[in-house]
């Protein structure tokens, strides 16, 4: 987990560095519009924007993992219950074997 967030501050910095160095004016065509702006701006929403997106997906899969977790976790339980019925059911028939 460390090595993630100093690979991300890394990055963040490169980008900062990159940014910083390129901040320069371009003009933006958008749909129907058209904007000057600082290009260390465009860097920085394109790369704030990718962030986001990255984070969506995420949590996403994130989210798909703890259904899957939740569904096998009462998955086991089911079988657990389902292996000391059985277990049960065995000594049961091996005491009325026992017997006869």
């Amino acid at each position: 987990m460390q090595l993630v967030f100093i690979l991300s501050l890394l990055f963040a910095v490169l980008i900062a560095t990159f940014a910083v160095q390129n901040s320069a004016s371009v003009a933006i065509n958008f749909l129907f519009t058209k904007v000057e702006v600082s290009q260390a701006l465009v860097i920085f929403i394109s790369a704030a924007l990718g962030a986001i997106i990255v984070a969506l997906l995420g949590l996403v899969k994130h989210r798909k993992m703890n259904k899957t977790i939740n569904k096998q976790k009462l998955e086991i339980e089911k079988l657990k219950k389902d292996c000391t019925r059985l277990h049960r059911k065995k000594q049961e028939k091996s005491l009325n074997n026992d017997e006869n």
